[in-house]
């Protein structure tokens, strides 16, 4: 319990000296500057604590959970899938927008995408479907994406 008093007149002290320095920085281009700076001082007098207690709180955790590796590959599983998911959305968002820069609507964009070993991903191909009204522009719309993007790229119509 006196480890939580010590904290909370650190606190209030930390907010005390914020208090005093935010009075004596002049007004102008400094300013900003000088109140970021206090801002930041009195988050890592309110952090640092917590982070010597992290340790102690996570090493009671580990002991009491003794079949926590299974939780732990399900829910490195889960993230990666949704980190995948999440950066294929991405990818098809900013094709989209690239292609409606040239005034090309374009009907679907599927991304394949792999993870390899070191959890890297990596974009194989870029498959954009166009309606067939716009078929004539599949050759330029390809080579854009190509320019642009950098991006392996194949762009089909809606026919064929």
């Amino acid at each position: 319990m006196s480890g939580i008093q010590q904290w909370t007149a650190v606190i209030c002290l930390a907010a005390l000296v914020a208090a005093l320095a935010q009075g004596l920085i002049p007004a102008g281009s400094m300013e900003r500057m000088g109140k970021f700076v206090v801002g930041a001082f009195v988050l890592c007098v309110m952090i640092v604590p917590v982070f010597k207690a992290v340790p102690k709180i996570g090493a009671g955790l580990e002991s009491a959970n003794s079949g926590g590796q299974g939780q732990d590959t399900r829910l490195e599983s889960t993230v990666n899938s949704q980190v995948m998911e999440e950066s294929q959305k991405s990818v098809a968002n900013l094709v989209t927008a690239e292609l409606s820069r040239i005034r090309i609507k374009c009907k679907n964009v599927r991304v394949v995408m792999d993870t390899n070993r070191d959890g890297r991903i990596s974009i194989n191909k870029v498959i954009v479907t166009l309606d067939k009204k716009d078929a004539a522009d599949a050759e330029s719309a390809a080579e854009y994406l190509k320019k642009e993007l950098g991006l392996k790229t194949e762009v089909v119509s809606d026919g064929g």
